[in-house]
């Protein structure tokens, strides 16, 4: 997770090209449905073409660490959704779950590094959303934390306009 923060931070890294985030999404697909099915939760796509210019490398990374905490907060039986897309003429990727959920009053702290709402169960180290916010802010882009539409959560990066 260090070294993944490490490459997230203006200026260590950059190999930009377009990167379509279905097909960025599509190629994690297998190991996240893997880990979904060995959890018991349903984790569904909604993909649409959006390009954007910047580092696949860290896209992946970004949307892995959003999955990733997705699938370790939501219970067995729960729902999981990745989407990419379009929206207000800005490409988007989103992370959708029916976990516990974020607080309001928790949204911006989880986004710092080593931070972990107190109580939360699992291992993690409080760097996920650190990594992603950082790699978010390296493309110019925005993160948001809100309700899922029904209870959770949903994390999403809206890219510029482009």
């Amino acid at each position: 997770q260090l070294l993944a923060l490490a490459r997230a931070e203006p200026g260590a890294r950059s190999v930009t090209s377009q990167v379509d985030l279905k097909t960025v999404a599509g190629g994690e697909a297998d190991a996240w449905v893997r880990q979904a099915l060995g959890r018991d939760i349903d984790l569904g796509f909604e993909l649409e073409a959006a390009s954007v210019e910047g580092d696949a490398f860290l896209l992946r990374e970004a949307l892995s660490n959003l999955v990733h905490n997705a699938l370790e907060y939501t219970q067995p039986g729960g729902r999981v959704t990745v989407r990419t897309g379009r929206r207000n003429g800005c490409s988007f990727l989103e992370v959708e779950d029916d976990g516990p959920g974020i607080a309001a009053e928790e949204r911006a702290r989880v986004l710092e590094r080593f931070y972990r709402v107190p109580g939360t169960p699992g291992t993690g180290s409080g760097l996920g959303l650190a990594i992603v916010r950082e790699i978010a802010a390296s493309h110019g882009a925005s993160i948001a934390i809100a309700d899922g539409s029904t209870g959770g959560s949903r994390v999403g990066i809206t890219f510029p306009h482009g």
